[in-house]
């Protein structure tokens, strides 16, 4: 994977960093959307909207406040959780014009229109929107419907999520780096 210059291991995560206790939208989830930038980002080979799209994912379910359908927690992170962590994405590598940016893709994740290729933030909005989206696999086989995937590269990754999935879900995770310890061990076993 392209370096983009960030500590993971500052990437820590706790049930109360969450509105609510979640198994579906919680700490496992985050750590393996979070992966799927990192490897989408690679095969896409664009660093700047890996990287924001990194925080997004991060930030991008914290203020869920059920699992059900809700097109409105993505605006809710962005006013309550963002301005949290806008420092510490700074600190990470974002500029202080990045943060809306951020901010679009995390709104955006969780409502029912898309950003339009045209628009400047598309391509980071589409990256969480794609890693959210090969983690379906949490709700049963067949819940990925790539015909939503919006990058032809995301599709090569189905086989190395499902994986993911598989060998996290019984675990608990404190800090991003043990998720990819597992992602590694699976990139590895798939390319062998």
């Amino acid at each position: 994977m392209k370096d983009i210059n960030i500590d993971y291991s500052r990437f820590v995560l706790k049930p109360a960093y969450f509105a609510q206790k979640s198994w579906l939208h919680g700490i496992n989830h985050t750590f393996r959307v979070m992966t799927h930038i990192l490897y989408l980002g690679h095969l896409l080979e664009n660093t700047r909207e890996t990287r924001l799209a990194l925080f997004a994912a991060y930030i991008h379910d914290m203020q869920r406040e059920h699992d059900g359908y809700c097109t409105e927690h993505g605006q809710w992170a962005v006013k309550n959780t963002l301005p949290d962590y806008a420092d510490f994405f700074i600190e990470q590598g974002a500029a202080k014009e990045e943060l809306e940016e951020i901010g679009a893709a995390v709104k955006n994740h969780s409502e029912r229109h898309e950003i339009t290729e045209d628009h400047p933030y598309y391509i980071t909005a589409a990256m969480l929107k794609d890693a959210d989206a090969l983690d379906r696999i949490r709700l049963g086989k067949d819940n990925l419907n790539v015909n939503f995937l919006r990058f032809e590269q995301t599709h090569h990754l189905i086989n190395f999520a499902q994986e993911l999935f598989y060998m996290s879900e019984n675990k608990t995770f404190r800090a991003f780096p043990e998720m990819l310890k597992i992602a590694e061990k699976i990139k590895r076993s798939l390319l062998c």
